[in-house]
């Protein structure tokens, strides 16, 4: 059985928002088990937190954010996709049909998503301006919006 490429065109519509939302909640609660576990913040008050509170909040914040840049950049860049994005059936393509985003276009959409501000603004199409400015789109994997 193969797997279905991906659409690659302009015409396939973007992933609705609650599907690329949820995909990033996967992502993000990955990366705050990361960074609990490897890069405490010391200044975190444990006493009283329960066992999940204390596996989802004790990192550093910024730990969290550069664990979550740096998965979604190596794992955009060469996979299309991350984690999160893979189960919730998401795929990010580039806007000139190449096969794979790219170190270049992955590191401009990272960037413009830490900036948070990009990825809530919207065009008419559901594409965000992060995805506008790196000329990427991101698409359900079976091609349906």
């Amino acid at each position: 059985m193969s797997e279905q490429s991906p659409p690659t065109d302009t015409s396939t519509p973007s992933a609705h928002v609650p599907r690329r939302l949820g995909g990033i909640a996967i992502d993000w609660a990955m990366c705050l088990l990361i960074s609990s576990a490897f890069f405490p913040d010391p200044t975190y008050a444990t006493s009283g937190a329960t066992s999940v509170e204390r596996a989802f909040l004790a990192g550093a914040p910024f730990a969290t954010l550069a664990v979550w840049a740096l998965q979604h950049l190596l794992l955009v860049a060469t996979l299309g996709s991350t984690i999160g994005h893979r189960i919730a059936g998401l795929r990010v393509v580039r806007e000139d049909g190449a096969s794979v985003v790219g170190i270049t276009k992955a590191a401009i959409r990272t960037g413009l998503l830490v900036l948070v501000i990009p990825a809530v603004v919207w065009g008419p199409d559901g594409r965000g301006l992060h995805d506008r400015l790196a000329g990427t789109r991101i698409v359900r994997t079976g091609g349906q919006a």
